[in-house]
């Protein structure tokens, strides 16, 4: 019987799934990473992870390893060109999480734009009704407002779905690629003002939405010189990866009021540390990096994610690969 090491939690649905054909070992949020891998590694045949790595190292240990796969669409955690090296596919499941991270997006901008974090905070801490407190509480209204879209794939263009129909937005989006011409129908469709200079957009826009995958050319994308032509009354929204964002130039950006707040579902460090001064700001909202997390998408994400394990542990063709050239 195979053995899959399911690192990371997923959905029970997933494991489930697993356990009628293989042998499957679950970590949890208390595992030690290290010990558990130490422990399990011997003969396994797949690894299933969220955030946790699988490094050149790891995969060195792992002498009869067949699969790699990642629970959600970004894989930055992976080693893919050693994994492509070894031979070994690396799976991911691309957008299922589209309708619960837009859903987040929307929760992040409204959160921030009608002060709701800062308020329910304030609140809790018997603040809000001394003399007037209630000036402190003033938000903006986004309707007709210009939202700026950096990465107009699934998740950019359902954003802009949302907001034109549900606040009337005008939608601004970064996208210095050649366009397909399905996405081209649709941004026309949505009418979507397309800029390739991506200062030009940051200069006009209320609020900015990140939704672009950690590379080598989007990491620190957004730092100092960027968030210097933000308005000073503008808001980020970061759902994508951390290291999109140069952390350091933001937490300076928001204590200097150069922009009005941000709302952040990532980090560069993920658990950040209680000192992050982000963690601490009140014109930032913050969550754990959750905004995948619904019964819906979770559900789907790990039964999808299982049985494109299985079929690659039985010679098939998976359904979303990120290295194909792996099956020639």
């Amino acid at each position: 019987m195979y053995k899959v090491l399911v690192v990371d939690p997923i959905h029970e649905k997933g494991i489930e799934c697993l356990k009628k054909e293989t042998d499957v070992i679950v970590g949890d949020i208390d595992t030690d990473i290290k010990n558990f891998f130490n422990q399990n590694i011997g003969g396994a045949n797949g690894i299933i992870v969220r955030g946790t790595p699988v490094n050149k190292e790891l995969m060195e240990k792992a002498k009869d390893l067949k699969v790699i796969a990642v629970h959600g669409s970004g894989y930055n955690n992976i080693d893919v060109v050693y994994a492509t090296k070894k031979n070994i596919p690396v799976l991911n499941t691309p957008g299922i999480s589209t309708e619960a991270v837009t859903e987040h997006i929307l929760g992040l901008i409204l959160a921030l734009t009608k002060r709701i974090a800062y308020a329910d905070r304030r609140l809790r801490a018997g603040k809000v009704y001394s003399k007037y407190e209630h000036m402190n509480y003033i938000g903006i209204e986004i309707f007709q407002r210009k939202l700026g879209i950096i990465g107009l794939g699934k998740i950019g263009l359902e954003v802009a779905r949302k907001c034109i129909k549900a606040f009337h937005m005008k939608v601004l989006g970064y996208y210095p690629n050649i366009m397909s011409e399905e996405k081209r129908r649709i941004v026309n469709e949505l009418g979507i003002d397309i800029f390739q200079n991506l200062h030009e957009m940051l200069k006009q826009i209320d609020v900015l939405s990140i939704n672009v995958p950690l590379t080598d050319k989007t990491r620190n994308m957004i730092s100092t010189e960027e968030l210097k032509l933000m308005k000073p009354s503008a808001y980020l929204i970061n759902t994508a990866r951390g290291a999109v964002v140069d952390e350091k130039a933001l937490i300076n950006a928001l204590k200097s009021n150069h922009i009005a707040g941000a709302g952040l579902d990532v980090f560069v460090q993920e658990p950040p540390s209680a000192k992050n001064p982000l963690l601490s700001l009140e014109n930032v909202c913050v969550t754990p990096h959750i905004a995948i997390g619904t019964e819906e998408t979770l559900t789907k994400t790990a039964l999808t994610l299982c049985t494109q394990v299985l079929k690659v542990l039985h010679g098939e063709r998976p359904d979303y690969i990120v290295n194909p050239e792996v099956l020639n």
